[in-house]
């Protein structure tokens, strides 16, 4: 039988992806830079995607290439961000057309990743045997994350959901997790062959950059912070994460004058956590948008010591993928994340920082009092962080284990 995706001396594979190029999220840059890193090592790859959110959406054609890449977008045009609603119709339409596409070339091994949720599910369907091959990539475990925040109890929805998902997880030739205590989880609650789940980390999608101190970069010093010591926060600000923690921190160390919080990015879960920090007056806060691609390094760069918050519970259903861009920038990571978690294990093998668990303030205000009396520690942190990057999280070592699964697994009989 033929490696998976070959077919002759051609290697092809279609990413089933709901959000893609030019969508600005990190998970579009991350599959941008993927995609087209196969495309350059010869993968004949074509990306099912949908039509970004923002005006470019109106713009934007339904069949593209880009960087060596075939790009199919499906569904409607529709800025999702605007509502639930808008979310809803966007996802459904999005499914509709990528059934279509499920249905069409069965010998193209078919990888689809959990965004939206239910694609996975729906691969299984419209790819039985006869239809085509299929993988799946969890970035995002559905309903498990939504289970641990109290959002969904385990009721029927969930137990016929995670029967779907069981079902699917069978199905697919193989699965990719970004995190070890990822495939704990699916072994445990899916059942799924130790055999079958590949551990693949993420990595930075800041192209490699020379390390610089936070006194250096352009960012702190437009917004006048040099000579302060500072904790930044960067990315999304979504359900996964705990930012009433950092405001509650900020409050403990209001009068640290030499002290400031930087937050950059936003979500649904920033605008209750700047009103609280506004109603306590805290001075201490700084929020801004997210910052373009090519500030990215910059920006990340602008900071003495990284945050990553994931919520209590959440260990095995995400791996928060800034801790790759914040090793890369080579600071120090103070984690307020759970204890078995992917990013816990990978900040204390690294010697890369601090880990405390979520909902406590007070512990992470005194990890950031801890980095911020000894400035070798903290500085021997980030340079163990960019060295582990290196060594480990580079978006080459991602395509060279990727290529490896693709081409050592075997079709299903």
């Amino acid at each position: 039988m033929s490696p998976v995706g070959v077919d002759g001396n051609r290697r092809q594979l279609t990413l089933f992806c709901q959000v893609f190029y030019p969508d600005e999220q990190s998970t579009a840059q991350l599959f941008g830079d993927w995609a087209a890193g196969l495309a350059t090592r010869g993968w004949d790859i074509r990306v099912v995607c949908g039509f970004p959110p923002n005006d470019d959406g109106e713009n934007v054609p339904a069949r593209d290439t880009w960087r060596g890449v075939e790009i199919r977008r499906v569904g409607v045009r529709l800025d999702f961000k605007r509502s639930l609603a808008f979310r809803a119709i966007h996802y459904a339409s999005y499914l509709a057309g990528a059934a279509l596409e499920l249905l069409q070339a069965p010998r193209r091994l078919a990888l689809v990743v959990t965004n939206p949720p239910f694609l996975p599910i729906w691969a299984a369907f419209f790819r039985r045997p006869r239809s085509g091959r299929f993988a799946i990539e969890v970035q995002d475990l559905y309903p498990d994350g939504l289970i641990a925040l109290s959002i969904l109890n385990e009721g029927a929805i969930a137990v016929i959901w995670r029967w779907l998902n069981r079902a699917a997880f069978r199905r697919a030739e193989f699965v990719i997790v970004l995190g070890r205590d990822m495939a704990e989880r699916l072994k445990r609650n899916y059942q799924v062959q130790e055999g079958k789940i590949h551990v693949v980390p993420h990595w930075s999608p800041v192209e490699p950059t020379p390390s610089v101190a936070a006194e250096e970069t352009q960012l702190l010093g437009a917004l006048g912070l040099t000579g302060r010591f500072v904790v930044q926060y960067s990315g999304n600000m979504g359900l996964w994460h705990d930012l009433e923690q950092i405001v509650g921190a900020a409050e403990l160390l209001r009068d640290r004058e030499d002290i400031r919080f930087l937050l950059i990015g936003d979500g649904r879960r920033r605008a209750d956590a700047q009103k609280k920090a506004v109603e306590k007056k805290l001075t201490n806060m700084i929020w801004l948008p997210f910052q373009s691609k090519i500030r990215l390094a910059d920006s990340l760069a602008a900071c003495h010591v990284a945050l990553i918050s994931q919520r209590e519970g959440l260990e095995g259903s995400l791996v928060p993928c800034k801790l790759y861009g914040i090793m890369e920038s080579g600071r120090a990571v103070i984690a307020a994340v759970p204890e078995s978690s992917e990013t816990a294990r990978v900040v204390r093998e690294e010697d890369c920082g601090l880990v405390v668990l979520p909902n406590d303030a007070k512990a992470l205000a005194g990890a950031i009092l801890a980095l911020a009396g000894n400035a070798q520690t903290f500085r021997n942190m980030g340079e163990n962080a960019r060295r582990a990057y290196y060594n480990k999280y580079t978006l080459k070592r991602n395509l060279d284990i990727t290529e490896n699964v693709l081409l050592s697994t075997k079709p299903a009989a």
